[in-house]
């Protein structure tokens, strides 16, 4: 994805953050203008870097904001982020070395995955995970290094 893509997307989350508590708290478009400006100094999403966008969108996530799939979407298409990816990969890496088995479909292997993460995090300090779309960044990397370990330790093809 390009910069401009990244830019696209944020901003429209940022606007889907504005409808979601218009729709759920009344917030004014006067009311999203001043919470604007006092997170990120600006007046407009349009005018926000990278940096300000994220900003602003933590606030929303911290007030209630969620990004939630399109209903009837297919779990495993909605894989957004580059970790949860990369995940998957490394599942099929190791279904090539018969470390696991060989995921029937791409929502198997989603499944498969979810069920690793949650027993890998289930003792863990950082755990439990209820589902892999809950997991933190921290858990996240958790979750790829303990699989690129066991990708040595069976010889998997895992970069």
């Amino acid at each position: 994805m390009t910069t401009d893509q990244y830019r696209r997307r944020e901003i429209g989350l940022i606007q889907m953050a504005k409808q979601f508590f218009a729709n759920r708290d009344g917030m004014t478009d006067d009311d999203y203008r001043a919470v604007l400006r006092e997170v990120t100094g600006k007046t407009s999403s349009t005018q926000l870097d990278a940096a300000g966008r994220d900003k602003l969108l933590r606030h929303f996530k911290t007030k209630g904001f969620v990004v939630l799939p399109k209903p009837g979407t297919n779990k495993a298409a909605t894989l957004r982020e580059p970790q949860e990816k990369k995940l998957l990969a490394m599942w099929w890496a190791l279904a090539d070395v018969n470390a696991v088995t060989r995921p029937l479909s791409a929502e198997a292997c989603h499944q498969a995955v979810e069920g690793w993460c949650r027993r890998q995090l289930a003792e863990h300090p950082l755990g439990p995970l209820d589902a892999l779309r809950f997991a933190t960044g921290e858990q996240m990397n958790v979750l790829v290094e303990s699989m690129k370990q066991w990708g040595g330790r069976v010889d998997a093809d895992i970069h």
